[in-house]
C-alpha cells in the first residue's frame, strides 16, 4: 500500500512520502550498499611507500691493513721502472758516444760485450761481422749475424743479415744448414725482399752438391716472379752457366758394330797337264 501510494501522481502527499523515503535511504547507515547508490569518492590520500634504503656497508679490503702493502709494492714497482728506464737511457747516450768517438774493432768489441740490445750495439755487429768476412773468417762472421738476428729481430735490416748469415754458412762448408736459411728466406710470408739473393746462394750450393736440375728449378722460379730485385742479374748469369738439360727423348742408341769383311774366295788347285 506504500508503494501503491506513490503511483498516484500529482498528489502533495505523495511528494512528502518520496522526500521522506530518499532521506531515509541517504542517512541509513547501509545505504551505500545498495545496488542503485552513487559511489562515494575516497577522500583519504594513501601515503606514498618510502624506499627501503639499506645502511652502506664498507668493503671487507678496505682497510688499512690491505691497502698499505698495496700502496707499498705499487710504489716499489713504479720506482723500479723509473730507475730501469733511468739506466736505459744511460746506457744509450753512453754506447752512442762511444761510437761515435772511435769506430774500430776495439770499440765494436767494448760495445757488443758492455752494452747489449742499444742501437749502437746493432751497428757493431753488423760492422764486426762484415770485417770478419773481409778477414776470411765465414764462421765466426755467422755467429755475428746470428747475435744481431736474436738480439734484434725487428730491426730493418734484419732480412740482410739473415741472407749474410746464410751465405757465411755457405761459405764456411756448413751447407746443409745454410740450404735450411736459403729455403726459409725463400718461402717466407710476407715475401722476403732477399729472396732472390737466397735462391742465388740456394742454387750455388746445389751446383756445389753437384745436383744441377735441382739449381735450375730455383733459379727458372725466381725468374718467373719477376720481383725486380738486384740479385736477378746474377740468377740469369748463373742459369746460362749450367750444363744443357737432359734430352726427354728415348735413350741413345746403341753404338753398332760394322760386319766383318767377307773372306776372300780361294782358288782351287791346277791340275797338272797330262
Amino acid at each position: 500500500m506504500f508503494f501503491a501510494n506513490l503511483l498516484i501522481p500529482n498528489t502533495h502527499h505523495n511528494l512528502g512520502l518520496l522526500g521522506s523515503l530518499i532521506s531515509f535511504f541517504l542517512t541509513c547507515p547501509g545505504a551505500r550498499l545498495l545496488p542503485f547508490s552513487l559511489p562515494m569518492p575516497n577522500t583519504l590520500p594513501s601515503p606514498a611507500e618510502q624506499p627501503n634504503i639499506l645502511p652502506s656497508e664498507r668493503p671487507a679490503w678496505l682497510n688499512a691493513r690491505t691497502l698499505i702493502p698495496v700502496i707499498l709494492v705499487l710504489g716499489v714497482g713504479i720506482a723500479l721502472v723509473l730507475l730501469q728506464t733511468s739506466k736505459s737511457e744511460k746506457a744509450r747516450e753512453e754506447s752512442n758516444r762511444l761510437l761515435t768517438s772511435k769506430a774500430d774493432p776495439e770499440t765494436w768489441a767494448k760495445l757488443i760485450r758492455d752494452y747489449p740490445g742499444q742501437p749502437a750495439t746493432a751497428i757493431a755487429l753488423l760492422e764486426s761481422a762484415a770485417e770478419a768476412t773481409e778477414k776470411k773468417d765465414p764462421r765466426k762472421a755467422a755467429s755475428l749475424y746470428s747475435q744481431f738476428c736474436r738480439d734484434y729481430p725487428k730491426h730493418p735490416l734484419q732480412s740482410a743479415a739473415r741472407l749474410a748469415q746464410a751465405n757465411s754458412l755457405a761459405a764456411a762448408g756448413d751447407r746443409g744448414v745454410a740450404q735450411t736459411l736459403y729455403l726459409s728466406i725463400i718461402t717466407e710470408r710476407p715475401a722476403n725482399p732477399f729472396r732472390a739473393g737466397a735462391a742465388v746462394g740456394l742454387a750455388t750450393v746445389q751446383l756445389a752438391e753437384n745436383r744441377p736440375e735441382a739449381a735450375r728449378q730455383v733459379l727458372n722460379d725466381i725468374l718467373a716472379e719477376n720481383t725486380g730485385s738486384a740479385f736477378l742479374p746474377d740468377a740469369r748469369a748463373l742459369l746460362e752457366k749450367l750444363p744443357p738439360p737432359p734430352t726427354s727423348g728415348s735413350a741413345a742408341p746403341l753404338p753398332v758394330t760394322p760386319p766383318a769383311p767377307a773372306p776372300a774366295p780361294t782358288k782351287a788347285p791346277s791340275q797338272p797337264a797330262k
